[in-house]
């Protein structure tokens, strides 16, 4: 068996046993991880066929290359081969001869010692546990029966300070007692994406995922280095779900999982409702007053318990009246409609997007239609619903048409993709399927075509001329497919004035067939089929940005680092730029590339040391490298900045926002809504397009104006300034105060 030999960016290599086939990409779920710079979501696969290695490329942006050429079509491997995925090289290994050893699987334990898995390339890896995980089944992890009866009997009653829905709750080290909430998909990893962030280096960036139904919580593994383990034993990525009392471990970090109680579990249970022994009979026959005064008490604390749990329901069921400022993050009240809203349409959310893996449609039509029940002019639901309808559709037509597509029934699928909207963001990705659908269609149908005109045989030309003209009609200028305006069709004999004939001699003939056919027949048109014609292509920002570095630097060295820098790839464009400055005969470049170099140096710098800082979650100390960071780049990108913005500049809006949003929750959370705001104003000056922080940013707003009119001392307004959110107004309305307060 072949060996599959992946180099990460840092120069460390995994070894992966090539049995039927492997997806590689950054989305999770694919058999090989890959998260640097320049992977698809579903990059690219490898699979055996007939004792022969192929690769194929799935439509990814920045394309698979073997040895240097860009492919379009499965392509065999051999051990000279060199692929190249974004920042990451494969290479294949023949199979060892006989009584060599077998290498290590995808599915195997990593060596002690080793990165492993994708998680290991970039500064910081995944630390692998050798003795973490057991043996597993075939499927990759033990089964479902074998966790699930090694659950630890419930818990009686629910635990004081219990969460009022499910949550995980840390075990062990610094995680001890803390509680994460689970609402919806909840991502668990090392760093942010995540919802649930562990930091310890035994767990991968994309460790598991955790999804919160009506029915209760299920937990799959994402492939990653140390695994997932529930009551001690390993999870695969089929979905598990969850009991009350379970134990999770991701990489070193133990959990326990709660949930809330029913009602009828909260009554203490009975042990031992069996049988007693003779000797504990003989005491209760002896001790007859002593169990009639214990059932008594029973009885008592049975009714009180009664008694508190219908107040408990009654003071549930009646309408509270919220505290002035009380936070419009965190859990919900039951009893305020617009939070439901908020949070149904946070959930919603959650199910339509992909960062977490393929979307659940369904769930988030089921999730925004209970927003409507709520407030049925909801604009956000029903702009939501109209995209969900729209995108499970299109999810619909793309999975029947791959399907179609596997099963050799080329015409079939490219039907499917056809009608796909070009809204839809499945719309790209069934252009590179369509465009495989149509090329083995026009094969065969050309074919035919041909053969049955040459033969006369009209009546069964005309279908096949038809099904190949339909596809390629789709990229022809109008001017070769319809006379202009004034000019009449001739299809045979001399062209008069005021003529036209087509210039394609098959189209032509095409044409012709129709007329034998039914000399009565309408005019043929070219029916319409966005998914195959590329003038109608959303334009892709690689090429804008590529086309306007060419525009601004006439060397090809220099060109190729830009883009490596605009793709996220600092080292290989500092390579590339010192390749050039080494060349003695590009003398008059040298200047402009040591100034290029400075600045890729500087922004990458700046941006790692940021990072650290996020890591280490101080998004406070981040903010000054970052920012400068991204002062540096737009001296570099210039007018791309903005519209078309770099990897760097991306990652740092984002992944600030999403810093700054958790860390304001955690002190919000503990009552501390002054250093919340100011968190919250943090990430919001660095990026506004976080629906998270734009809420948070509203209610900050709030409650400094609400502040600012109870203020009165120069103390108050420090307070009020440091809740007010630039351009809400209150600002200069405590300057004016501070005025009339005579405050320095």
């Amino acid at each position: 068996m072949s060996t599959l030999v992946v180099r990460l960016p840092d120069g460390t290599e995994n070894e992966y046993e090539v049995a039927g086939e492997l997806k590689l990409g950054r989305q999770p779920g694919c058999d090989i991880l890959l998260t640097e710079g320049g992977v698809s979501r579903t990059h690219a696969r490898v699979f055996s066929e007939a004792g022969t290695v192929f690769i194929e490329d799935l439509g990814s942006a920045n394309g698979t290359f073997v040895d240097g050429e860009r492919i379009g079509e499965p392509t065999a491997l051999t051990p000279q081969s060199e692929v190249v995925l974004g920042d990451y090289t494969l290479l294949l290994k023949a199979a060892p001869a006989r009584g060599s050893g077998s290498r290590r699987s995808a599915k195997s334990a990593p060596a002690e010692g080793m990165p492993v898995g994708a998680e290991g390339a970039g500064a910081r890896s995944t630390r692998a546990l050798p003795s973490i995980k057991t043996a597993k089944g075939p499927g990759g992890g033990a089964p479902a029966g074998a966790a699930l009866a090694k659950r630890p009997a419930k818990p009686v009653g629910t635990p004081p300070g219990a969460s009022s829905g499910p949550m995980l709750r840390g075990m062990v080290g610094p995680w001890a007692g803390k509680t994460y909430p689970l609402k919806g998909k909840v991502l668990v990893g090392r760093l942010p994406p995540a919802g649930i962030v562990l930091e310890d280096d035994s767990v991968s960036r994309k460790h598991a995922e955790l999804e919160a139904t009506s029915a209760g919580v299920l937990v799959r593994d994402l492939g990653s280095a140390n695994g997932t383990l529930l009551n001690g034993d390993p999870l695969g990525p089929e979905p598990v779900e969850l009991q009350a009392g379970d134990q999770l471990q991701f990489g070193v970090v133990e959990l326990s999982f709660e949930a809330p109680q029913a009602a009828d579990s909260a009554a203490p249970s009975r042990r031992g409702a069996g049988a007693q022994p003779p000797s504990r009979r003989r005491d209760a026959a002896q001790g007859g007053g002593e169990a009639d005064r214990r059932k008594k008490l029973l009885m008592v604390g049975g009714g009180v318990i009664g008694v508190l749990l219908l107040l408990g329901i009654v003071k549930a069921m009646l309408p509270g009246t919220p505290a002035e400022g009380a936070m419009p993050v965190g859990q919900a009240g039951g009893a305020d409609p617009a939070q439901q809203v908020q949070d149904l349409l946070s959930e919603c959310r959650s199910y339509a997007s992909s960062e977490l893996g393929a979307p659940n449609w369904a769930k988030a039509e089921q999730t925004c239609s209970q927003v409507l029940d709520i407030d049925p002019i909801n604009t956000d639901a029903n702009t939501l619903i109209r995209r969900i309808k729209l995108e499970g559709d299109a999810f619909g037509h793309f999975s029947t048409g791959e399907k179609l597509l596997q099963r050799l029934k080329p015409e079939e699928a490219l039907e499917s993709f056809r009608k796909i909207p070009r809204e839809s963001e499945y719309f790209r990705r069934a252009r590179s399927k369509a465009s495989e659908a149509a090329e083995q269609v026009t094969k065969r149908a050309e074919d035919d075509c041909k053969r049955y005109l040459r033969d006369s045989q009209w009546s069964a030309a005309v279908p096949r001329c038809q099904t190949y003209m339909a596809v390629w009609c789709q990229n022809q200028p109008r001017d070769d497919l319809q006379p202009p305006l004034g000019f009449t069709l001739r299809l045979e004999g001399r062209l008069r004035k005021n003529e036209w004939r087509p210039k394609d001699p098959l189209f032509v003939k095409f044409l012709i067939s129709r007329l034998k056919l039914d000399p009565n027949s309408i005019p043929w048109t070219c029916p319409v089929a966005e998914v195959l014609n590329r003038d109608n292509l959303p334009t892709d920002p690689k090429v804008v940005v590529q086309e306007t570095v060419n525009k601004r630097y006439t060397n090809k060295l220099m060109q190729a680092a830009m883009m490596d820098y605009w793709f996220g790839r600092g080292s290989e464009a500092l390579a590339t730029l010192q390749k050039l400055r080494s060349n003695y005969e590009s003398a008059q470049f040298h200047a402009a590339a040591d100034e290029m170099m400075k600045t890729m140096s500087t922004v990458d710098q700046l941006f790692k040391s940021g990072q650290s800082y996020l890591a280490a979650d101080d998004p406070e100390k981040a903010a000054e490298p970052l920012r400068e960071a991204l002062e540096v780049d737009k001296s570099l990108m210039l007018e791309l900045a903005e519209s078309k913005p770099s990897f760097y500049r991306r990652s740092i809006l984002q992944d600030m926002a999403d810093k700054a949003y958790q860390r304001g929750r955690h002190w919000a959370d503990r009552e501390d809504k002054r250093r919340g705001c100011k968190l919250w104003k943090l990430g919001f000056s660095f990026y506004a397009g976080n629906s998270d922080l734009n809420k948070a940013a509203g209610f900050c707003s709030t409650l400094a104006l609400n502040t600012f009119r109870g203020a009165s001392s120069c103390g108050d307004l420090a307070i009020v300034l440091d809740l007010a959110v630039k351009g809400d107004g209150v600002e200069d309305m405590v300057i004016a105060k501070k005025k009339e307060l005579g405050c320095p």
